[in-house]
């Protein structure tokens, strides 16, 4: 932040000093006394073709176009790496078992569980003759 202010004020007292550097020569500026001597004629140059070949815009585009596909796979992978578990499509017998799970998730699964063992119970009670 100092760095930057220091920068600006700078750069404001050199654009401060131009009008005061041109004030003080006036309006009698003198004139150079020699002239320049007029430019060597330009050599005759080679038609250009336009730029770029067919070929180096497609290996440009073609980089370009790996760059961003590189980028895009990161970028899922990484994403489906921090889904959580709920989320993710089951891939393999052992994330099935639950040993990929993390323990909170297997405790909102024992407790569902728990709660559907009670609410049979409670059913099969009120079910019983007599």
């Amino acid at each position: 932040m100092h760095r930057f202010a220091a920068a600006l004020v700078i750069l404001l007292l050199g654009l401060a000093a131009a009008p005061l550097a041109q004030a003080q020569l006036g309006p009698n500026v003198p004139t150079p006394l020699t002239q320049d001597p007029p430019p060597p004629p330009a050599p005759p140059q080679k038609p250009d073709d336009g730029g770029i070949s067919t070929l180096q815009q497609v290996l440009i585009f073609g980089a370009a176009g790996l760059v961003l596909a590189a980028i895009a796979f990161f970028i899922v992978r990484d994403a489906r790496r921090a889904a959580p578990v709920a989320a993710r499509p089951v891939r393999s017998a052992s994330e099935a078992t639950g040993t990929a799970r993390s323990a909170r998730e297997r405790e909102r699964q024992q407790r569902a569980k728990r709660a559907r063992a009670k609410a049979a119970r409670q059913q099969r009670k009120r079910n019983r003759p007599g």
